[in-house]
């Protein structure tokens, strides 16, 4: 049996902790005008993704609703199937103006950014500790409890006695 140490099992809840502080405290900032400093590109390309449905101020404000509702989830660890759909959502909206907007993401594109390219070039660190901390909370099935010698239902076992002093148990998968 593998054990693990407290800094590999606490990991996970700190890199967790850490991104929902970066979600909380920019979703924050997106409810009062001119402090976002992603305000100008944010804003533009939910316009230009909208197709001018949403203006700069609506789309501020749900901006702001989406990355605080993003960070409170992963602080509380609150309803990780919606905050991850969310993540993906709004990490999928984060790469748009490399696509929709070069002329704000780059100086000469495809091959220098600028300050605000840079800025979406570092939202891959985001992906894969958004990644790393949902992904074992959205796609593991919960075991249902059940007594010792027991099996949770929907997985067959058979019992075979390859070594006659113990007894082996293989899981077939229907």
């Amino acid at each position: 049996m593998q054990t693990q140490s407290l800094s590999t099992r606490r990991s996970p809840l700190f890199l967790r902790l850490a991104l929902g502080y970066v979600y909380l405290h920019f979703g924050l900032l997106k409810f009062f005008p001119d402090l976002s400093p992603a305000e100008l590109i944010a804003t533009q390309t939910v316009m230009a993704f909208s197709m001018n449905l949403l203006d700069a101020t609506t789309a501020q404000f749900y901006l702001a609703i989406l990355e605080t509702a993003i960070g409170l989830g992963l602080i509380f660890n609150a309803f990780p199937r919606l905050i991850f759909g969310m993540f993906i959502f709004h990490m999928f909206g984060t790469f748009l103006p490399m696509f929709l907007l070069p002329e704000f993401a780059f100086k000469i594109p495809p091959f220098a950014p600028s300050l605000e390219g840079q800025y979406i070039l570092k939202n891959v660190v985001y992906v894969a500790t958004g990644w790393t901390v949902l992904m074992p909370e959205v796609f593991t099935r919960k075991q249902e409890k059940c007594s010792v010698g027991e099996q949770p239902t929907g997985i067959p076992i058979i019992k075979t006695t390859r070594n006659p002093e113990r007894m082996e148990y293989e899981k077939i998968l229907a």
